[in-house]
């Protein structure tokens, strides 16, 4: 019996709560990253998880609820104070529009700008650390918009 059976999420409005959600948690001191490597701590990636529309995607693999910090970081809406995530100006106005504007300029953002590269928290991917290993975040980021750009809408 496959542990996860196939389901179909339509996270476009739990993107939009989501992404206040974490607003909302930075603005109140409760999303910590390392000072050095910029990633959340497991205590911040369960704050996290607690407060995502309908949880991660994986009950044991937070995935959302890593990513998120890093989205805000990676688009500008927060930045380290320390090992706090604060929000910037950007992300103190972002709370008072539309989610969705913020969303656009994230993903926007997203494509250009590397916090870390998401591979790096797969233990299991090998040579990390050596030179020319991977492809560079940058051109898997395109290689995914592209493909993403090909989907019909609402598929």
């Amino acid at each position: 019996m496959d542990p996860w059976p196939e389901q179909v999420r339509f996270t476009e409005e739990e993107a939009l709560a989501n992404l206040r959600a974490v607003l909302e948690l930075c603005a109140a001191g409760e999303v910590k990253c390392s000072d050095k490597t910029r990633r959340p701590s497991a205590a911040t990636v369960r704050t996290v998880g607690a407060h995502l529309a309908h949880g991660d995607f994986y009950p044991e693999e937070p995935i959302a609820a890593f990513a998120w910090p890093l989205l805000l970081q990676a688009g500008g809406l927060a930045s380290l104070d320390g090992t706090r995530l604060r929000l910037t100006p950007k992300g103190r106005a972002a709370l008072g529009k539309p989610s969705a504007e913020a969303i656009r300029s994230l993903w926007r953002r997203w494509l250009t700008h590397a916090v870390i590269d998401e591979f790096s928290r797969v233990e299991q991917i090998k040579g990390q650390q050596a030179r020319n290993v991977l492809t560079a975040a940058k051109t898997r980021r395109q290689a995914v918009a592209a493909a993403l750009a090909t989907c019909p809408p609402g598929k």
